[in-house]
């Protein structure tokens, strides 16, 4: 099996365990913190991510990728894990000044902006850009699967009432602390003693810049509306409905990023050594199933919203699923920004088109937030996001068909379009008239899902071929 496939499994299965944890424990939560306290945990979070993206100058992407150039030679990748390595904890030391300045700032959130300060820190402290850059994601993968069952296990153990809003931040920092710290272990199969260049110093900071400002103003577009909705409306309740719309669309989303995040290396190293045609291969068939798994769970989220999310998370919650039903469309987006921005500019080094793209996006973002928030709340917050990244895509894809023939994707997206919109179609005529309960949404599912698979079957779909010719090698192999 190679890497690209192997890293695929690993990470998916984790994604597999991120997509199941939020099923398991959303509607817990939803139940005994309440709308007002998650929205609460939401502004401290979104804030945090915020300072830590600003202070950290996209050091994260720049040592995947640069991990990806120098990782055949061990003395120059032991060089640059250690020098970006002295690089992050500068960064880190001047984050936390920033950040507790911040939180004592916000006296009413005070003490958990206090708690949360080990999630922080292991931000700073994280590793994992390393096994990326190796595509060896084994061990980030193990680390934070660990991280994601005592996560669950320590929430219906401890989290009780409202009351103990502090014990679930509390448990969500230093689980997370502990996985990235616990990482560094397996560090020497690959890193060598400190060896630093100071002379690199500066290009290493010059690189991660480039990177950086296209991070910034992703941030913009996608952290600052929890932020916003908090400053504009001065009730956590919104930003809980917004946050909860944003992390169940998010979980079908996550399975698709992640072939963003084992193709980029490969990219990356293809690159270096200018492979062209193999990088609009890789390309290619990255984006084709990114597509065939992005239309159906659009579409297929949008229909089931309102007959999920007042069994799922309780009646308090219905306004997110008005949230969901306009959030869906960037499972779309996000997916073809993966395809173009997380691959392929990342990866030959062409941030200056993502900057473009990015800085347009967050300027529409706040705008129209700005705009539409003390109108409209969460709704307007969620069509700010919409139409921000609609036109993050856009630019990007303006420049992607000038260097690469992505006349396929085009193809490929009418086509599993059409096979999402017949599967929507059954789904509402199945349940229009079925309660909103567990039982509906299982039936919702069950029957897209059949009608899905039957269209690709029908249609000779490829990916679903190849799907079947990898699972029918597998099991001979292990019959054998």
């Amino acid at each position: 099996m190679g890497k690209i496939a192997k890293n695929y499994l690993y990470t998916a299965a984790y994604q597999i365990l991120v997509l199941i944890a939020p099923i398991i424990t959303a509607p817990y939560l939803a139940r005994v913190l309440g709308a007002a306290n998650l929205g609460i945990y939401s502004y401290v979070n979104s804030s945090g991510n915020i300072i830590t993206t600003l202070t950290l100058l996209g050091i994260y992407a720049y040592g995947n990728r640069q991990t990806a150039y120098v990782r055949e030679n061990r003395d120059d990748l032991t060089s640059t894990f250690w020098e970006l390595e002295l690089i992050r904890f500068f960064l880190g030391a001047i984050g936390t000044v920033i950040y507790f300045l911040y939180g004592l700032a916000n006296t009413e959130y005070h003490l958990y902006f206090s708690i949360y300060y080990p999630y922080i820190l292991a931000q700073f402290l994280d590793c994992s850009w390393v096994y990326v850059g190796l595509e060896n994601m084994k061990p980030a993968v193990m680390k934070n699967f660990i991280t994601k069952l005592v996560n669950i296990a320590g929430i219906f153990i401890f989290v009780k009432s409202e009351n103990d809003l502090w014990i679930y931040i509390f448990l969500l920092a230093v689980t997370t602390l502990i996985a990235n710290l616990s990482i560094y272990m397996q560090l020497p199969r690959y890193i060598d003693k400190p060896k630093i260049h100071t002379r690199m110093l500066p290009v290493h900071l010059k690189g991660s810049l480039a990177l950086f400002l296209p991070q910034v103003a992703s941030l913009f577009y996608l952290q600052v509306d929890k932020v916003m909705l908090e400053w504009l409306t001065g009730t956590t309740s919104q930003v809980s409905f917004y946050d909860q719309a944003e992390k169940i669309v998010t979980i079908p989303l996550s399975l698709i990023t992640v072939i963003s995040s084992v193709v980029m290396p490969r990219l990356a190293n293809e690159h270096q050594k200018g492979n062209l045609h193999e990088i609009q291969s890789l390309l290619l068939r990255a984006g084709k199933y990114a597509l065939c798994m992005a239309m159906p769970m659009m579409l297929g989220l949008f229909c089931i919203s309102q007959q999920f999310i007042p069994w799922y998370l309780g009646e308090e919650f219905y306004s997110t699923s008005i949230a969901i039903m306009i959030l869906t469309p960037i499972i779309l987006l996000n997916s073809l920004s993966g395809i173009s921005g997380k691959q392929f500019f990342t990866a030959t080094n062409q941030t200056n088109i993502l900057l473009k793209a990015y800085v347009t996006a967050a300027v529409m973002n706040i705008l129209v937030n700005l705009l539409l928030i003390p109108r409209y709340g969460y709704v307007g917050a969620a069509i700010a996001t919409v139409l921000s990244s609609l036109s993050s895509v856009i630019i990007q894809y303006h420049y992607l068909v000038r260097q690469v023939n992505v006349k396929k994707l085009l193809n490929y997206g009418f086509k599993y379009f059409a096979g999402a919109f017949i599967m929507g179609l059954c789904i509402c005529l199945f349940s229009w008239r079925l309660e909103a309960k567990i039982l509906t949404t299982l039936v919702q599912v069950l029957a897209g899902s059949a009608v899905y698979f039957l269209y690709l079957f029908l249609t000779k779909d490829s990916v679903l071929r190849e799907i079947f010719c990898k699972l029918k090698i597998r099991i001979l192999q292990n019959n054998k």
